[in-house]
C-alpha cells in the first residue's frame, strides 16, 4: 500500500513552485520542492525527467544514477533522456569503462540515430578520460615500491574501483618485492578480478607458498572469513555483545593481513575450532581479560597463536 497521501490542490501548488524554481534556476530549491511533492503525490513522467535534471545541475551524481537506474527498470517512456542521465551520471562518477561497455552494447542494439548521436560524444569523452587516467596510473606505478603502504594500498583500490585492469602482470611482479601483506593481498584481489592465471610464489608471516592467483578461492571463501569468524562471533553475540563489532571488523583485518595462508600444521589442515579458539584467547587478550577463557597451548594452539601474533605486527 502507498505511503502517499493524496493532497490534489496541495501538489498543485508544488508543482507551480517546482516550474518557477526550475525556470529561476534555483536548483536546491527544485529539489526540496520535490522531495515534499514526492510526500504527497507520485511524480509525472515529466517530473521525473525534471528531478534528473535538477540532481545533474546540483551535481549530485550519486542519486542521479540511483534515481535513472530505477526509471529504467520501471520503463519510463522517454528512454533517451533516461538512458543518457544514466550514462552521464557514470561518467561524473568516473566510471568510464562502464559507460564505455554500456554504450558499445547499445549501439550493437536498434537505437534511434538521435540517441546514437547524443551518447557518441559521451563515449569519445569515456575513451579519452580512460586513457588519460591509465597513463598517469603507469607512470606512478613506477614509484610503487617508494610509497608507504598505505598509499600503495589506496593506490591498488583505487584502480579496481575504477576497473582500470590492464596491470596483471606488472603487479604478480612486484608480488616478489617485500610488501606488507594487506598490499600483498590488494594486489592478489586485483590480479583475480583480470581473470589471468599468474603463478606466483609469495613470501608473507615467515612462510612461502606457490600457487596460481587465478585459482586460488576468494578471500570470504577462506576458512578464517567462512568457517572461524562465525565461531567468534558466536561467543561474542552470547558473552560479550558489546565488542562484537570491533571483534568482526578485527577480524576481517586479519583474513586481510593473512590472506592466502591457512592454518595447517604439515599437510594438515587445523579444524576451524580450534582456530576460532585461539581466535577469542586473542580478542580477549587485546582487552586484558584471556583469563576468562583458557586454552590448551599444545602444539596446535602454539600454532595458531603464533600465526596471529606474526599478523597482529602487521596492523595498519
Amino acid at each position: 500500500m502507498s505511503d502517499i497521501i493524496p493532497f490534489p490542490g496541495l501538489a498543485a501548488g508544488l508543482s507551480r513552485q517546482l516550474e518557477h524554481f526550475v525556470t529561476e534556476q534555483d536548483y536546491e530549491s527544485a529539489y526540496e520542492t520535490l522531495l515534499e511533492l514526492e510526500r504527497h503525490a507520485e511524480l509525472s513522467e515529466r517530473q521525473q525527467l525534471v528531478k534528473l535534471d535538477v540532481l545533474h545541475k546540483l551535481e549530485s551524481y550519486l542519486e542521479l544514477r540511483e534515481e535513472a537506474s530505477i526509471m529504467l527498470n520501471q520503463g519510463h517512456p522517454n528512454y533517451e533522456e533516461t538512458v543518457y542521465y544514466f550514462l552521464l551520471s557514470l561518467y561524473e562518477l568516473t566510471q568510464y569503462q562502464t559507460v564505455i561497455e554500456l554504450i558499445d552494447a547499445l549501439r550493437n542494439e536498434d537505437i534511434n540515430h538521435r540517441l546514437k548521436m547524443k551518447l557518441l560524444p559521451l563515449y569519445d569523452q569515456s575513451r579519452h578520460r580512460k586513457n588519460e587516467r591509465e597513463k598517469n596510473a603507469s607512470s606512478e606505478i613506477e614509484r610503487f615500491l617508494d610509497w608507504p603502504a598505505d598509499r600503495q594500498q589506496q593506490f591498488i583500490l583505487q584502480l579496481m574501483n575504477e576497473h582500470n585492469l590492464i596491470y596483471a602482470s606488472t603487479f604478480a611482479e612486484l608480488l616478489k618485492s617485500p610488501l606488507h601483506p594487506v598490499v600483498q593481498t590488494l594486489l592478489i584481489q586485483y590480479i583475480q578480478l583480470t581473470g589471468q592465471h599468474e603463478i606466483v610464489t609469495l613470501h608473507k608471516l615467515e612462510q612461502s607458498i606457490s600457487f596460481n592467483i587465478g585459482e586460488v578461492a576468494a578471500i570470504d571463501e577462506q576458512p578464517l572469513l567462512h568457517d572461524v569468524m562465525p565461531i567468534v562471533i558466536d561467543w561474542f553475540d552470547n558473552n560479550m555483545p558489546d565488542v562484537t563489532a570491533a571483534v568482526t571488523s578485527w577480524l576481517k583485518h586479519q583474513a586481510m593481513i593473512i590472506y592466502p595462508l591457512s592454518f595447517h600444521i604439515g599437510i594438515e589442515e587445523i579444524p576451524a575450532q580450534n582456530v576460532a579458539e585461539c581466535y577469542i584467547y586473542a580478542a580477549l587478550s587485546m582487552f586484558s581479560m584471556e583469563e576468562i577463557y583458557p586454552i590448551e597451548k599444545n602444539e596446535t594452539q602454539q600454532h595458531v597463536l603464533g600465526m596471529i601474533h606474526r599478523s597482529v605486527k602487521y596492523e595498519l
